[in-house]
């Protein structure tokens, strides 16, 4: 295992290229004052935003200049401050610009009120005497969708503050867990090795399994001793979205949080209860690995280890990209084209280094370039995260060649689905192309891993999630052991027996980031369910024309009507059967060479 360089150390060529956001210092500052120069714009217009059709134009292009050169000081803080976590010039720029970003948000307030005290017939009346104002449809149905959940402006102004206070537990979370976190060392092969969060994943997949109990106690283990910090940061991130559930008068948190993207309960409750019918499913596989493994004990951190010696030992950054390449040919040149010129304008972060904020992400802004941040670190994983994040960054591309502004944003929802769609291909990918059976039978197990990564565990998330806001809501206390107890439970309510559950994974749930962004990680399951169903029809034969088409819809329409464009319906319980026949072919075939291999 490589130790960890500092941020200085790498070479250039493997970081992103952050002057195509902001050139320099200087931009920097010009953008502030244009930032507040806007603001102040915006503020004259109080009272006067809907007096006609000319001042609600020049409110909405004003409005877009504001947040099109703040989008570019947020997102360029962001990735100063990621680069290297331990840098408090870069901190400085982060939390200036989140600072600015609040003020913002505050003194603009008052606009959503200004709006509610009309309504939506009145709008279109305008839109009638201005044609420029008809593409701010969909935007203002919206906006007035949510119109009995709309406050006075200054009940709005005050929750507006409340907001800005809001995310402590989480920015607490990330100092905890990221720049504070310290864990032992780990003695592999006569040799000590620091364990942290980059190479967590590598001990996991460690051979030995006493290595693997080892990481696996000692990471839970600094959860353990901060439990009570912990969950007092996940508390108070509940407490913050219930907050706002009654504000908004929402008979739940889950509702308010799949009312925003037109999204019916019954997609959240489908999946789950697609996922308990086939829990056996994912038990089966649990079992047949701890056959191939051998052990008399199978253990929660015996679930992540490799079944087969990996085909290549490590992938080179060259490999990585040209086998990923090669894997998403079925997309067709348009989409390649897209793929290949975010590595050609330098704005993929490769490599990890000391202070680096961990994981992997894409993210960017209207007026940027698709960014990528990894963690590469040439194994099998990686290069699947690659093609993950690299799925995000090309939707992207394609969401704002296509559409305006406004509409070029997308949810998570639909985000979720190209990049795993991505993920799919790269598997079937590297299974057709196996040379040796026992490389097959390598990729199949690495793409059931990821179906129990992102189907089975982030529902599993979902549920807890799900307990937690509702024990919140019935004034139920959400101590350390209540939280850490439910996690517990439904581990076991999960894997049944096939493994053992070890008391030390009632602890995983204070370490998980995705859950200060409540409701999130249940697209993750449905976004691969999605793209199972996807991919499988284009290597079927299905053009993949309609596919880009889904890429290039941004927000111009309701997320399930834009999975329509790609013949999926996630209020239909059939789609998410249709993934797991596929999955459990998957696992056919793969008891199937686990036979042949051992006769």
């Amino acid at each position: 295992m490589k130790q960890l360089l500092d941020r200085s150390e790498i070479n250039e060529l493997d970081c992103w290229d952050k002057t195509k956001i902001i050139k320099d210092e200087k931009e920097y500052e010009t953008l502030k004052k244009f930032v507040l120069e806007k603001n102040k714009e915006i503020l004259k217009m109080k009272g006067h935003i809907l007096d006609n059709e000319k001042t609600l134009l020049q409110y909405l292009k004003t409005s877009e200049e504001e947040s099109r050169a703040l989008e570019r000081l947020i997102v360029y803080s962001k990735f100063l401050f990621d680069e290297d976590t331990r840098n408090n010039d870069s901190k400085k720029y982060y939390l200036e610009i989140e600072s600015l970003s609040n003020e913002i948000s505050e003194s603009e307030s008052f606009v959503l009120s200004e709006f509610m005290l009309k309504d939506l017939e009145y709008v279109e009346t305008l839109f009638e005497k201005e044609e420029k104002l008809n593409i701010y449809k969909r935007y203002f149905e919206e906006i007035y969708k949510d119109k009995k959940r709309i406050l006075g402006e200054k009940e709005e102004e005050i929750i507006s503050k409340a907001l800005s206070a809001f995310g402590t537990p989480d920015d607490t979370f990330t100092s905890l867990d990221t720049t504070d976190a310290i864990f032992d060392t780990i003695n592999v092969e006569k040799e000590e090795i620091e364990l942290t969060h980059y190479n967590y994943t590598e001990f996991l997949d460690n051979k030995d399994q006493n290595v693997r109990k080892k990481a696996f106690l000692s990471y839970h283990d600094y959860y353990k001793k901060h439990k009570n910090t912990f969950a007092s940061l996940l508390k108070g991130n509940y407490q913050e979205l219930e907050f706002l559930r009654s504000i908004r008068k929402y008979d739940s948190a889950l509702e308010m949080a799949l009312d925003s993207i037109h999204v019916p309960k019954e997609v959240y409750t489908n999946l789950i209860s697609s996922v308990h019918r086939n829990i056996d499913i994912f038990v089966e596989y649990q079992k047949l690995k701890k056959k191939m493994l051998g052990l008399e004990e199978y253990h929660l951190y015996d679930t992540y280890v490799s079944t087969i010696e990996k085909p290549v030992s490590e992938y080179t950054k060259e490999e990585a990209i040209q086998t990923v390449t090669e894997a998403l040919k079925p997309l067709g040149h348009d989409y390649l084209d897209h793929f290949k010129s975010i590595f050609e304008n330098k704005t993929v972060d490769f490599y990890p280094n000391i202070g680096k904020y961990s994981g992997a992400y894409h993210w960017g802004c209207y007026d940027s370039p698709s960014y990528v941040l990894l963690n590469f670190n040439g194994t099998i994983d990686s290069v699947g995260t690659l093609a993950h994040e690299l799925g995000h960054a090309v939707h992207s591309m394609y969401s704002k060649e296509n559409n305006p502004y406004i509409y070029a944003g997308y949810d998570i929802f639909v985000a979720e689905i190209a990049s795993t769609v991505n993920e799919v291909f790269f598997s079937h990918y590297m299974r057709e192309n196996a040379k040796t059976k026992e490389e097959k039978i390598y990729y199949l197990c690495e793409f059931l891993d990821r179906v129990k990564a992102t189907i089975y565990r982030q529902t599993m998330f979902s549920e807890f999630e799900s307990k937690m806001s509702e024990k919140l809501q019935n004034k139920e206390s959400l101590t350390e052991s209540t939280i850490t107890d439910t996690y517990y439970e439904l581990n076991k309510e999960y894997f049944k027996d096939s493994v053992i559950i070890d008391d030390s994974i009632r602890y995983e749930c204070l370490r998980i980031p995705h859950f200060y962004t409540p409701f999130y990680v249940y697209k993750y399951a449905t976004g691969l369910i999605s793209a199972i169903c996807i991919a499988n029809d284009i290597l079927n034969g299905t053009s993949s024309e309609n596919y880009l088409n889904f890429l290039k819809s941004g927000s111009s329409k309701n997320v399930l009507d834009i999975l329509k464009i790609v013949n999926v319906d996630l209020t239909d319980e059939k789609t998410f059967e249709k993934a797991f026949k596929y999955i459990e072919k998957c696992i056919e075939e793969l008891n199937s060479l686990v036979g042949e291999k051992n006769e």
